[in-house]
């Protein structure tokens, strides 16, 4: 290594603790400790047993409850989406002439817009 190198490095406590990735590792260190010494100061549970984490529902065996699915929301922000960004592509086009690249453009948008209009309607 270059000499020129360890010239321009300040070896204080104060540079070492200034530099970025200096502070993140001590940071680190720090926390893992404060963890380890909270992990083991803290109160242990008394017992674990597999009752305590069943729902409580007057004794009675409660059945999982199934939540159906539907994906129309997300068929709502696909839709959303695709329509947001040719629109956005039509305004940047606004400064062009009225010539090919304005029509195609909009050739694009109303593509973009069927898609979203079918992906709406889709089942």
């Amino acid at each position: 290594m270059n000499n020129r190198f360890f010239l321009y490095m300040d070896m204080s406590i104060e540079g070492l603790l200034g530099a970025p990735v200096i502070a993140f590792v001590a940071s680190l260190v720090i926390a893992g400790i404060l963890y380890a010494i909270g992990g083991s100061i803290a109160p242990k549970p008394k017992s674990s047993s597999k009752a305590k984490y069943q729902p409580y529902a007057c004794g009675q065996e409660v059945p999982p409850e199934r939540v159906p699915m539907t994906i129309w929301l997300y068929k709502f922000a696909m839709a959303f989406v695709v329509v947001d960004v040719a629109s956005f592509l039509f305004i940047l086009s606004m400064g062009t002439p009225l010539v090919s690249p304005l029509r195609e453009l909009i050739l694009i948008y109303g593509m973009l817009l069927l898609i979203a209009l079918v992906t709406l309607t889709w089942r």
